[in-house]
């Protein structure tokens, strides 16, 4: 049964990262069209949320599932996954104040968006190369 469930956090922390490569890919094949592009990029918002929260609610599944104490991995978890939601809101609020200035947010959306995919990619090797 644990490891049915480490795999379904597993599983909910790659859908994640699928999820942000489309955030990071998409604004590129839109930019001709400010208008699609605006759409995507909420629907991406609102996308990198589901997938964050998800993962977060499959992570805490599995802590209260083990019973462990709070281990060096846990709390790195929880500070990645609280710097994570922080990048992603600055990177919707000021994307959207640059599109509104009438410039494009495309390469600072696409740099924090990088920034996020290889911290996740960092702390999956780090957490589960532990293990």
């Amino acid at each position: 049964m644990l490891d049915e469930i480490i795999s379904y956090h597993r599983y909910m922390v790659e859908i994640f990262l699928f999820i942000m490569s489309m955030n990071l890919i998409l604004p590129y094949l839109l930019r001709q069209s400010p208008d699609r592009m605006i759409f995507w990029s909420r629907l991406g918002y609102f996308s990198f949320w589901t997938g964050w929260s998800t993962t977060i609610f499959t992570g805490l599944i599995l802590f209260m599932f083990t019973q462990r104490e709070l281990t060096v991995s846990v709390v790195i978890m929880l500070i990645v996954a609280t710097i994570l939601a922080w990048l992603d809101s600055y990177r919707s609020v000021k994307s959207r104040k640059i599109w509104r200035g009438g410039q494009d947010a495309v390469g600072f959306s696409a740099l924090l968006v990088l920034g996020e995919i290889v911290l996740l990619i960092a702390l999956s090797l780090f957490v589960y190369g532990a293990h």
